[in-house]
């Protein structure tokens, strides 16, 4: 799938909560809780054991007792012992703030407080250890943000690290972020894999006990069987709330154990045990609070995980919320119509609809403040994104169209609304809608100095409505094609060959209007024509398989130069992309293209990147692994219509290879 600058009609990006783009989901907000700017150790314990545990508590007692010693330079030898004994003395420094000698609790206090911690092991990883380095110093959001990194590595290398965080990280909240990211990790299937991370995440944990720890011990237990321990599980829980229940514990709150409910549940599901993760999540549904974001948030979450009776649950104790809140009636329509019923589904999505004040009354306009205006569009436009990346289409294309009809073409809310819509029309072929929606646009720009000032004054809106005269040109000839097939019957030959001149002049004139945009290159190499035709199509590839690679050498020289930043990255990946969907669509070194395909997916997992390395492994005749990262593709954004119907062809053509295949056996 090509992805560059310009609108291509083909997004992708993994698929976000229905509504999350909104900002009324509670990001984390526990997370960001007052307990967190202060190092509120209350909540944990620790138990003394057996062998090197034992040697390593008793020596950090014995340093401990020393901070309060007659002698000067026994505290200085202490502190300084205890520093460079880090974690492994943690514990017992912690302990010790409380310490009635005052002097041992101020000495421990100034030790833990001191930044001095160092994080990482000599076990971990170069890249492990660059991420720790000088984790303590750092603020809450960055140490969060770190620890997001740890999770994202490949092949779990920062497991040691997150466990080590969960263990020890004085905020509860980051201590708890650290558990819900090592449990939230993909599980290798290989279970003698599971067993060593089992061994990882026991190791670490030692003997600490703290709500953190308590979570990765039944998880451990888990990974090392392969099995997801309902019963273990389900006690756990409950003994959490009869702790939120009692008041007893800082640590343990509402929100956390809500969490911890919510990780059991999608294991459950996960292992095949749906009925198990919906009754979990039922059963706690009284955790979710009775406002509207966090009615959104658990919405989100249980479509998401396909727990739709648990959404049905949340409606029906919460209806006066619901019928308030667009956002909220779109997710309940959205779960009925997964549910199969499609008609109740159909009358709640009008019900979130009607709830928009364009759609009450034709003077809505006029009564609305700009302001107003401008947020109710930006509110719609959120919600129509969202239903889009849902597959709920109709729903996104009568949001989007709310907008477009209510306000002036010169309105830029209107013009925002049009962009994704005309991509949305791209992605399921309805070429002439695509046609009717941006040609108004592109006339009104050609006439109105003011309007294209206005609209080129924002780059990416400016970037992206300068290619609309070449995609205009396009999906004008891809009606022509369409309305050519429909009517191949009736028109004689001579007309047929007419209008596919017709439209080849149409595509020649858009590409040329805009050479960056390959895909309109890649469907011109697809229609038939004469030698004059194949010649100039020829000239046009050569050019832009020349430019191609020229592209992928100029980043990839940056990258090579040293330490490249995320952009340069991505940049590096986006053109090794492009390049690679443009051969293996048409012509050329298809070996190359797959190699190119699989550097951009390694660089930068996507469903656009995954969909290229797919057609390429197709180009080159491995249906199974085109079918394979298809399949993968479609995971990350699975209501894509690219996506499927790419899919489908990959399909199609392996059962034909293998009847031939099975054919020429018989034979």
């Amino acid at each position: 799938m090509s992805n560059t600058s310009y609108p291509v009609g083909r997004n992708s990006g993994r698929l976000p909560s229905l509504f999350g783009s909104l900002g009324l989901v509670l990001m984390w907000g526990w997370v960001m809780s007052p307990a967190l700017n202060g190092q509120d150790f209350r909540g944990m314990a620790v138990r003394d054991g057996e062998g090197e545990n034992t040697a390593v508590s008793a020596e950090a007692r014995r340093l401990v007792e020393a901070l309060g010693a007659d002698s000067y330079a026994t505290r200085l030898q202490a502190r300084d012992k205890l520093q460079r004994m880090g974690l492994e003395a943690i514990d017992e420094l912690r302990r010790a703030t409380t310490n009635l000698d005052s002097e041992i609790a101020l000495a421990a206090k100034s030790i833990v407080g001191s930044y001095s911690i160092v994080w990482f092991t000599e076990d971990d990883p170069e890249v492990v250890r660059e991420v720790l380095e000088g984790y303590g110093a750092e603020s809450i959001p960055e140490r969060q943000a770190r620890i997001l990194m740890l999770a994202e590595m490949p092949e779990r290398i920062g497991l040691p690290a997150l466990v080590r965080i969960a263990r020890f990280e004085g905020s509860t909240g980051l201590s708890r972020k650290a558990t819900i990211e090592i449990m939230e990790q993909a599980i290798d299937p290989d279970p003698a894999k599971g067993r060593a991370n089992a061994a990882l995440i026991k190791k670490g944990l030692g003997l600490a006990v703290r709500q953190a720890t308590e979570w990765l011990g039944v998880y451990a237990d888990d990974l090392a069987g392969g099995r997801y321990s309902a019963d273990k599980w389900r006690r756990l829980v409950r003994k959490q709330r009869d702790v939120v229940d009692s008041l007893s514990s800082d640590e343990i709150t509402r929100a956390s154990v809500l969490s911890l409910v919510r990780i059991c549940a999608v294991r459950a599901a996960s292992m095949g045990n749906e009925e198990e993760a919906l009754r979990l999540a039922t059963e706690n549904m009284d955790l979710v609070p009775a406002a509207t974001n966090d009615l959104i948030e658990a919405s989100n979450w249980a479509t998401d995980h396909q727990l739709y009776p648990f959404v049905f649950g949340l409606y029906a104790k919460n209806r006066p919320m619901f019928d308030r809140s667009a956002v909220l009636l779109y997710g309940y329509a959205y779960a009925l119509q997964e549910a199969g019923e499609e008609q109740k589904a159909s009358r709640i999505s009008d019900q979130a609809f009607s709830l928009s004040p364009l759609a009450k009354s034709d003077g809505a306009i006029e009564a609305m403040q700009p302001r107003a205006l401008e947020e109710l569009a930006k509110l719609r436009r959120e919600i129509a994104e969202n239903l889009r990346k849902r597959g709920m289409f109709e729903w996104a294309a009568r949001e989007y169209r709310q907008i477009v009809d209510a306000l002036p073409i010169t309105d830029l809310n209107s013009l925002a609304c049009r962009i994704p819509l005309s991509e949305m029309y791209g992605e399921l072929e309805q070429h002439q809608d695509v046609i009717d929606l941006i040609a108004p646009v592109i006339d009104r720009m050609a006439k109105d100095a003011e309007f294209r000032a206005r609209v080129n004054a924002d780059f990416n809106t400016g970037a992206r409505v300068q290619g609309w005269p070449a995609r205009l040109e396009y999906h004008s000839a891809l009606r022509d094609l369409e309305l050519l097939e429909l009517a191949k019957k009736v028109n004689g030959e001579a007309e047929r060959e007419v209008s596919l001149e017709k439209a080849r002049k149409r595509l020649m004139a858009g590409y040329l209007a805009n050479t960056r945009d390959i895909d309109i290159l890649i469907k011109m190499y697809g229609i038939e024509g004469d030698a004059e035709w194949r010649n100039a199509i020829k000239i046009q590839l050569d050019r832009a398989k020349s430019n191609g690679l020229l592209e992928v050498k100029r980043w990839e020289a940056r990258v090579s130069q040293g330490r490249a930043d995320l952009q340069t990255e991505k940049s590096f990946a986006q053109a090794l992309n492009n390049y690679a969907w443009l051969v293996c669509n048409t012509e050329g070194d298809l070996k190359q293209a797959l190699k190119y395909s699989l550097r951009s997916v390694q660089i930068l997992e996507d469903s656009a990147r995954l969909d290229t390395c797919g057609r390429c492994y197709f180009a080159v005749g491995d249906f199974d692994n085109a079918i394979r990262v298809q399949k993968r593709a479609l995971e990350l954004e699975p209501h894509s219509p690219p996506l499927k119907r790419q899919l489908l062809e990959f399909q199609k053509a392996k059962e034909k290879a293998d009847a031939a295949a099975e054919d020429t056996k018989a034979n």
